[in-house]
């Protein structure tokens, strides 16, 4: 943004006396310190991924995208245009940070293509055959709960649970509607939703009917109930509120960790009672629902960095179940044990939030950093294997020292390469504005010249004075 003032005194020194003068001098800086009030502001989600997608910029990564080398002016382009990006960027509000991750692929696909003046056509929504899949799963779980519940036991016991798969299968073309809009992160908001609320139905009916001759039915009904209504209200939350692919991964983390612990806690409290068992998990599940929703709010967390969360958990689950196994070994038989591998969970959880704040991992880094882990882990249990190890200490620690070993290495690799990346432009954040003014007093009897006695009123198009201010 540039702001140009020019004076002249063909113009203004002749006619304005000196107290004039220093008003309009002071008037005028008071409307510069006002623009730079508002200047403020300028800064949004759609202006950054316009100035992402200049077509100078655009050709320079074509060019690396083909193997094609760049010349210096283009590599020194692109590095001070990255580190503009950069710090445009980091001057996103929080909400406008949200909403350019939210509508980045529907601008991306918006966008007409400069070679033609045909449309880009939005791509539609499309059910994956895991998306498939899963509504089956679920739609024959709810048909195997109306079974046991209403005691078929003929050839209806197969087909009900048949017929109601097929029905979920059939959602989008017997309510198209509800579907119109959605977004792969509504169906997995949905299916996050669908799976909680069965284990979180499934643990009150255990809390509640326990000792109960009709138990198996109170538990199959309600673990349906809670299914269909938390997924669907996910469903529609998600719908209508778009929150970011992390915001669902965090509180998914959370709704399966939080069971986790509570049953742990009853566990080491040595209750024997399925009726507590059942109420611990309830809890653990509402209590993980809502740190997760209140975590994931603190800071946007992408799907790769959750994807580092949940494996660095499961990790540390694993080094707690080495702890425990090397106590048993050790003839240690507390109760207490059972709350190892839960803290150590809880432990590298917060490790992990903590560890990938800034980093911004990919759903690609992610993906790469929990293959590896997995990989390096399947070795540990190969080399074991291989041993004929018998201690459950050296089975579970090896395999879990690996996966943190490789995961570990994976992650500071893409750790550091996306903090350097996001340091670009970093020795230009202090300075927020350019200001410079060149004067070409010359200009005086060329404008003099040009205006001529007839003409007094002619625009100045020599100023002797211009004032640049430049935002950054």
């Amino acid at each position: 943004m540039e702001i140009n003032a020019s004076l002249s005194a063909s113009r203004f020194g002749s006619l304005l006396p000196f107290k004039s003068k220093i008003t309009l001098l002071a008037f005028a800086w008071l409307i510069l310190f006002t623009i730079v009030t508002f200047a403020q502001n300028i800064y949004t989600a759609r202006g950054y991924w316009q100035e992402t997608t200049k077509q100078t910029y655009r050709d320079i990564q074509e060019k690396k995208e083909k193997g094609m080398a760049l010349s210096a002016e283009e590599f020194a382009y692109e590095k001070d245009y990255e580190a503009f990006l950069q710090t445009y960027f980091n001057r996103l509000s929080e909400e406008e940070k949200i909403r350019y991750q939210q509508m980045k692929g529907e601008w991306d696909r918006a966008q007409t293509p400069a070679v033609t003046a045909t449309p880009v056509v939005p791509e539609e929504f499309e059910f994956r055959n895991r998306d498939r899949g899963l509504n089956y799963f679920y739609g024959a779980y709810y048909g195997t709960s109306l079974v046991v519940l209403a005691e078929v036991d003929n050839a209806a016991a197969v087909g009900i649970p048949l017929i109601t798969g097929g029905l979920w299968l059939l959602g989008p073309a017997l309510n198209p509607k509800k579907y119109d809009g959605i977004t792969q992160s509504t169906i997995r908001a949905s299916n996050t939703g669908k799976i909680l609320g069965l284990g979180y139905g499934a643990s009150l009916g255990l809390a509640l009917a326990a000792n109960n001759d009709d138990s198996g039915k109170i538990i199959f009904l309600l673990s349906s109930v809670g299914s269909i209504g938390l997924g669907e209200a996910a469903f529609q939350i998600q719908k209508r509120k778009r929150t970011s692919d992390g915001q669902i991964e965090m509180m998914r983390h959370y709704g399966f960790l939080g069971p986790y612990v509570g049953v742990s806690i009853a566990a080491a409290a040595q209750a024997d009672n399925a009726n507590v068992v059942g109420l611990s998990l309830l809890a653990g599940g509402v209590s993980g629902l809502l740190i997760g929703n209140k975590v994931s709010k603190r800071y946007e967390y992408s799907r790769g960095d959750v994807d580092v969360v949940n494996s660095l958990a499961l990790i540390s689950t694993g080094i707690g179940f080495t702890i425990v196994a090397q106590a048993l070994d050790n003839n240690s038989e507390s109760s207490g044990l059972f709350l190892i591998p839960a803290a150590t969970a809880v432990a590298g959880t917060l490790l992990a939030q903590r560890s990938v704040k800034n980093v911004h991992l990919t759903k690609k880094q992610g993906s790469a950093i929990n293959l590896t882990a997995t990989g390096a882990a399947l070795i540990g249990f190969g080399v074991m294997a291989i041993a004929q190890a018998d201690s459950p200490t050296a089975f579970v620690g090896v395999p879990s020292l690996l996966a943190l070993i490789g995961h570990q290495a994976m992650f500071n690799k893409f750790k550091k390469e996306n903090l350097v990346k996001n340091m670009q432009g970093e020795t230009g954040r202090k300075k927020k504005y350019e200001f410079s003014m060149k004067l070409s007093p010359e200009n005086y009897f060329v404008n003099k010249q040009m205006t001529g006695k007839e003409n007094r009123n002619l625009a100045v198009a020599n100023p002797m004075v211009r004032l640049s201010l430049r935002f950054r």
